[in-house]
């Protein structure tokens, strides 16, 4: 199991133009356990977890957005590749998109929720699961209530409880939380020149309808090149994890207009 300097976890699965898979602060590469087979039979993926989270390390004082992006690229480096696709969810949104700016040279196209900076609700919401790891710490019933705050179905609640349990620690959750706090692109938006695809559920919380998932408006507003699917019958950025077919095209019939290798 390789480690970048035995701090930050990742793996390569399968052949194919690269792609980058960035998961969320609480599920990080099990983001993409329902979708994982459905990319590797055309892409050669790259996951890995960003500090603060999964199997990487969890020290506060080491997580940075800067961090978060230059570990990518290193681990691009280890791994020989010289140019990327990017999928990233929820706070990977953000790490896509900062990576796009500081290494345009390393990227092909890009997927993601169109997170630029943390919108109003976003910032209640990591408030409120402050609240919650300070009352019950990183246990069952505390991983429980952040699943029940960010509104997936109900039919994954259990898992994705299972997954926080194992991929986050409060202190940790928090710095990383601390650090999308101060994150945003939007002045930087119109400098990115890769084709982009947003992509989004239309339900729950996260929904694009709401100020969470509001951030794909500026990206059109700003960007060139933006395509926009949205998964019907799906929770926001959850997508990949409730319509893991209906993603998989989408994402498919987007990269083959792009080919790398």
């Amino acid at each position: 199991m390789p480690f970048l300097k035995e701090r930050v976890w990742y793996t390569r699965i399968g052949e194919g133009d690269p792609l980058v898979l960035i998961g969320g602060s609480s599920l990080v590469h099990n983001q993409w356990d329902f979708i994982l087979s459905e990319l590797t039979d055309s892409f050669q993926v790259v996951l890995y977890d960003q500090r603060g989270a999964g199997l990487s390390e969890r020290n506060p004082t080491s997580i940075s957005f800067d961090t978060w992006i230059d570990d990518l690229k290193e681990i691009l480096d280890e791994l020989k590749i010289k140019r990327t696709h990017l999928f990233g969810t929820s706070n990977g949104s953000l790490i896509v998109l900062g990576f796009a700016l500081k290494y345009p040279d390393r990227v092909g196209a890009l997927i993601h929720y169109g997170m630029y900076k943390l919108p109003e609700q976003a910032i209640k919401m990591a408030n409120v699961g402050y609240k919650i790891l300070d009352e019950f710490g990183a246990t069952k019933m505390g991983c429980y209530f952040l699943v029940k705050l960010f509104g997936i179905k109900q039919e994954f609640e259990n898992w994705e409880t299972s997954i926080f349990l194992k991929n986050i620690s409060a202190d940790s959750w928090k710095a990383m939380h601390e650090v999308m706090k101060n994150i945003d692109l939007e002045n930087q938006l119109d400098k990115i020149k890769a084709p982009q695809l947003i992509l989004i559920g239309d339900s729950g919380p996260l929904s694009k309808e709401s100020d969470y998932g509001s951030g794909w408006k500026k990206i059109v507003q700003k960007c060139k090149n933006v395509e926009i699917a949205v998964i019907p019958n799906s929770s926001g950025t959850y997508c990949v994890i409730e319509k893991p077919k209906e993603v998989a095209l989408e994402v498919k019939k987007f990269l083959n207009k792009y080919k790398i290798l």
